[in-house]
């Protein structure tokens, strides 16, 4: 993972309003670089899938994972995949810019 994103940790929990878990399971999935269940990302974090689904959900709400549904023609629940969104440095870079702008304007 960039080391720049890295350092940018703090200020992307703020503009995007994240919790530790969701800085964590969004930086998990950086690394990554594939898709993953919410089962395989919660035993890799070692918390509750419940925890990591809170925190998927808040992810996409951010535009910052997708999610995907399995392909296979299995009976019962579908199996849904997390995986981040293309040119996420981009995105992150961008958003972070626009949060700037409106803080700067609201002082």
């Amino acid at each position: 993972m960039s080391e720049k994103l890295y350092d940018a940790k703090d200020v992307i929990r703020c503009c995007y309003k994240l919790s530790d878990t969701d800085i964590d399971c969004l930086f998990k999935l950086i690394e990554l670089n594939k898709p993953v269940t919410s089962d395989e990302l919660s035993q890799m974090m070692k918390v509750s899938k419940t925890t990591v689904e809170n925190s998927l959900k808040k992810l996409i709400d951010s535009g910052l994972v997708i999610r995907s549904k399995s392909e296979d023609k299995k009976i019962g629940r579908p199996k849904y995949y997390y995986s981040i969104v293309e040119n996420i440095i981009n995105k992150i870079r961008e958003d972070l810019l626009n949060c700037s702008k409106k803080m700067q304007l609201s002082l």
